[in-house]
């Protein structure tokens, strides 16, 4: 086993994020990584100053390497004061992280996506982050809209959930597709399915006769989604406003929203979106206010589940058919009110956990992942009479052909849908952008490497301002080595351990403060 540190430094176990890697491990690897002088040997600079160096990408799988130069400049001369050349740091090179969302392509950078997404989606209900606390009293739902059916496929459906975790559930399922009969489809396969599916069953969302299955229309569906939920979405806010005006309320309202794309396993796109009810008023179009006293909760659920049934549309003509394709949503809508206490089924914890954590998945439940697919590599992952995935990704090639469905072949790789996979409506919450920036600052005025050691500015008053000005270029993607990656990754696996047992003590604390205070 590669000893996870140089010399006399150990430490149990490997890092969460060593594993998926594009690296592979030799002997001559493992000989570097056995003593500090054969890692200095490797490396012109010692562990720790490398350690240091790299700590803002350690976490990261696949880093990004900047050559270039860093240039501090007196502010009020405009006078060079000197020039850092990357050639002179360790690797010389700067890392950053890669920054991609996707938890099977980098684990650490999707944590830190992750807990920004947990950060934006509960600040739009509770405040906090530069948003008024006054939006905890603005009723809020938490609804789900499926896509239609495009054929049966095979399914796992429990009557009743006894299981405390639905994630895990393992309640006795009903069969798949019961049928009194033993009836066939017109291509001589079977059109029930008594199986009482297990969760980890690999035919689930598997078509029961792919060719009966409507591929066309599902990736068609995909690539719409997005169209389908604005006008959803619009048609929630005309409802209620009817409403406003029907009682003779002052006033307007206004939607807001934040929503998650999931793929199922049959790799159709459903939305899971957060809708909260403001008021809205001309004069004052940015403040964040109170809907109007008359309107509630239950308006916006009723108003949710109208404009799920009413809303579809027709995709424009397309040769294989000229009146377009139906777009609706599925008759699987879901629509439960949060609370802001804690209490209840759906919280607003539960709500902003469920967003995020969904935020960092991609088609991977579907059976496919890829990058973007070209007329160089459409051969590799389609097949007209291949697996499920194969046939959606067939179906978007074919498809996109016509210029109106072009963008059907550059989401190929996305089973057609193009859209984000968490998006807000613009005032509902703040930006990435905010807290990206706020994750910067914070870095800035912290000491470099694991330490995290904090930088006070009273003890730097005495100091001139200098503006620090780079300029870099690509040298390449990934760790230099796989030893690089065990090490960097290792340590950034251990600070976070040890951060979220600080977390978890002061969880402990506070529970007790709590039970003691009820107890008194």
């Amino acid at each position: 086993m590669l000893a996870l540190a140089p010399g006399t430094r150990t430490a149990p176990g490997t890092g969460a994020n060593t594993g998926r890697r594009v690296f592979t491990c030799s002997p001559h690897l493992s000989s570097q990584l056995i003593s500090e002088p054969a890692f200095a040997a490797l490396h012109h600079a010692g562990y720790d100053a490398w350690l240091d160096h790299v700590w803002p990408a350690a976490a990261c799988s696949r880093p990004v390497r900047l050559h270039g130069e860093i240039k501090h400049i007196d502010p009020a001369t405009g006078e060079l004061l000197r020039t850092i050349p990357t050639i002179g740091m360790p690797d010389w090179a700067i890392y950053k992280p890669c920054g991609n969302r996707r938890a099977t392509t980098c684990p650490g950078c999707a944590e830190t996506y992750r807990r920004d997404a947990y950060q934006l989606i509960r600040a739009g209900l509770v405040g906090g982050k530069g948003i008024t606390p006054a939006v905890a009293t603005h009723p809020a739902v938490f609804a789900t809209f499926t896509a239609p059916s495009f054929g049966p496929v095979h399914a796992r459906s429990v009557r009743l959930h006894t299981c405390p975790d639905r994630s895990r559930c393992a309640c006795p399922a009903q069969p798949c597709h019961a049928r009194r009969d033993t009836a066939t489809c017109q291509h001589g396969r079977p059109a029930a399915c008594f199986t009482r599916h297990r969760r980890d069953d690999p035919r689930l969302g598997q078509p029961l006769c792919p060719d009966c299955y409507d591929y066309p229309a599902h990736v068609v569906w995909n690539n719409q989604a997005g169209e389908l939920w604005r006008r959803t979405k619009q048609a929630i806010e005309r409802h209620l406003n009817q409403a406003v005006r029907h009682r003779g309320l002052p006033g307007e309202v206004r939607v807001t929203h934040g929503k998650a794309a999931e793929y199922q396993a049959r790799g159709a796109v459903h939305f899971h979106v957060l809708l909260r009810l403001d008021g809205y008023d001309d004069a004052e179009p940015d403040e964040l206010l109170p809907p109007p006293p008359g309107i509630t909760v239950a308006d916006l659920d009723e108003a949710t589940r109208w404009a799920a049934g009413a809303i579809s549309f027709r995709s424009p003509p397309h040769p294989a058919q000229p009146g377009g394709w139906i777009i609706t949503w599925g008759d699987q809508i879901d629509v439960r009110v949060i609370t802001m206490t804690g209490t209840g089924t759906v919280t607003d914890l539960a709500v902003a956990s469920y967003l995020a954590k969904y935020s960092t998945k991609g088609t991977e439940p579907a059976g496919h992942a890829s990058a973007r697919i070209t007329a160089d590599t459409i051969d590799l992952y389609a097949n007209p009479g291949g697996t499920h995935p194969e046939r959606l990704i067939d179906a978007c090639w074919r498809t996109g052909q016509h210029p109106g469905y072009a963008s059907l072949r550059r989401w190929a790789h996305m089973l057609g849908f193009g859209g984000h996979f968490l998006t807000k409506a613009r005032r509902y919450s703040v930006r990435f952008r905010d807290l990206r920036q706020a994750r910067i600052t914070y870095r800035r005025n912290q000491d470099t490497g694991p330490g995290h050691g904090p930088i006070r500015t009273a003890d730097h008053t005495s100091e001139e301002t200098v503006l620090v000005v780079g300029t870099f270029s690509y040298a390449g993607t990934g760790w230099r080595t796989t030893g690089d990656a065990l090490l960097a990754n290792t340590a950034a696996d251990q600070a976070r351990k040890r951060r979220q047992a600080g977390h978890d003590q002061l969880a402990d604390e506070y529970n007790c403060t709590t039970t003691s205070r009820q107890a008194a």
